[in-house]
């Protein structure tokens, strides 16, 4: 019998420390919840939990996007319907007016002051509607485009494109090209002085003739530097003169395209021909791979095309066939719609400029924008009821097709994601919970048990404790 080591008490200690220690643990895990409490319950468990945990947070702030965008959207189309309000009686008033029969010259005054108070609304609506802090109506919402990897263009404004992003190529198909006049001009090269009469030159646009400028072929031969004697004459008329061979001499337009004829007659001149003018080129070119229609040096997006408002410049320097301009497409708005914020990530969404000069525009009617139909303006109703009603109609059409697109971009990318996003969130919740959270009813069976250790080595360790005292009997 030893009295310095008791072995029994040792074991019995170490015994109700383990289950001293694993009770601690049960009652941490029952009173957090967590099956999952330090690193050391599980490594693997809690790093995996910490990612979901991650994950969700993402998606919780991601529904509160697409709710803020939701809010956002509901506000445009919410000043959009007012001005569909607004259009609505703007053309009955038209309509009104048209009935010239009936009405005389202040009831059409009468119809055009309604007209010009309503279409100022529309466009204080189009400039001050925002959504915290942001204008949405006034185009600032709106696709923006800027030249990434080349300076081939000298300007580039963007359409009403909705939901467009990434790099996109214009790149010129047919180079656009001046018009031109050739004359025949006998003994050019010789210097035929004793010739006389004036060569007259023009511009015709749109088939009106602008002003003929007129030079003497006698004096112009006195020197030697023929062409440059007849550009002298013509600077600032808009084209100039260049020879081409011995007998002849060729007008171009200082700009290129369809829009400008040149012009000129030289009967007056012995041993010259009259000549009738031929316009020039448009270039011609693709944008994202869509065609795109030219004037000059300018591609642009109808408004049939996917491109609508578009508006590509080339330098004169790179007016050549296969030229291209890369250019970035940037929306003016962005939503982060995920649990991550990647630039793949990110949805982009545009509103259509709908200030009243941007609105109404019809091809087959020039210079045809909502403002025409103000007073003073082309398409006044008195001057042109009938071209008001059309360019009414077209506005209607361009608010109407905004209010559509919104609609669309709620319904189906908004909304769906809200649908998706609570889905998500819903699986990772239940996939972090059966990792992480404790199982009460099992955990308060360790409990119980561990409970029941801790107290039955709390009374073995005081009967170890007693076991020397039997020494005593033999001290007796």
């Amino acid at each position: 019998m030893q009295i310095n080591h008791n072995v029994a008490a040792l074991n019995a200690w170490r015994n109700l420390g383990v289950s001293s220690s694993k009770l601690g643990q049960s009652l941490e895990k029952l009173s957090s919840g967590y099956r999952i409490n330090r690193g050391a319950d599980d490594p693997a468990g809690l790093l995996i939990s910490e990612q979901l945990r991650a994950q969700i947070g993402g998606l919780d702030q991601a529904t509160r996007n697409a709710s803020d965008a939701v809010s956002m959207v509901q506000t445009a189309e919410g000043a959009l319907t007012e001005m569909n309000t607004t259009l609505n009686s703007i053309r009955s008033l038209a309509v009104h007016a048209a009935n010239t029969g009936a009405n005389d010259s202040n009831s059409v005054m009468a119809d055009q002051t309604a007209v010009d108070k309503a279409i100022e609304s529309m466009q204080r609506i189009a400039v001050t509607t925002k959504f915290a802090g942001k204008y949405l109506l006034d185009g600032s919402s709106g696709v923006v485009l800027g030249e990434s990897t080349t300076t081939a263009l000298t300007s580039a404004t963007a359409g009403n494109v909705a939901a467009a992003s990434g790099t996109v190529s214009a790149v010129i198909t047919t180079a656009a090209a001046a018009g031109s006049a050739v004359l025949t001009v006998s003994n050019f090269a010789g210097g035929a002085t004793t010739a006389s009469g004036n060569i007259s030159m023009w511009l015709s646009t749109g088939g009106t003739a602008g002003t003929v400028i007129n030079v003497n072929y006698a004096s112009a031969l006195a020197s030697t530097a023929f062409v440059s004697n007849i550009n002298t004459a013509l600077a600032g008329a808009g084209f100039y003169a260049s020879s081409n061979a011995s007998t002849t001499l060729t007008l171009y337009s200082s700009s290129v395209g369809t829009a400008v004829v040149v012009q000129a007659s030289n009967a007056t001149v012995s041993g010259t021909a009259n000549v009738t003018g031929s316009g020039g080129v448009d270039i011609a070119g693709t944008f994202g791979g869509t065609a795109l229609t030219g004037s000059g040096l300018a591609l642009y997006g109808s408004s049939s095309s996917a491109w609508a408002g578009t508006s590509l410049v080339f330098k004169s320097a790179n007016n050549v066939v296969g030229s291209a301009a890369t250019l970035s497409v940037v929306s003016g708005i962005k939503f982060s719609l995920t649990d991550n914020a990647t630039t793949t990530d990110i949805i982009s969404y545009a509103i259509d400029n709908m200030q009243t000069s941007k609105i109404g525009i019809l091809t087959t009617l020039a210079g045809s924008t909502l403002n025409a139909i103000k007073s003073g303006a082309t398409y006044q109703l008195s001057a042109n009821a009938s071209a008001a009603v059309s360019i009414i109609d077209k506005a209607i059409a361009d608010v109407s097709m905004e209010r559509a697109k919104l609609g669309s971009f709620q319904k189906y990318t908004l909304e769906s994601t809200l649908n998706n996003l609570g889905v998500t969130r819903e699986n990772l919740s239940a996939s972090e919970s059966r990792i992480r959270d404790v199982d009460m009813a099992q955990e308060m069976m360790d409990f119980t048990k561990n409970q029941i250790l801790v107290q039955a080595g709390t009374a073995m360790l005081a009967q170890a404790n007693q076991l020397p005292q039997t020494v005593l009997k033999l001290l007796q």
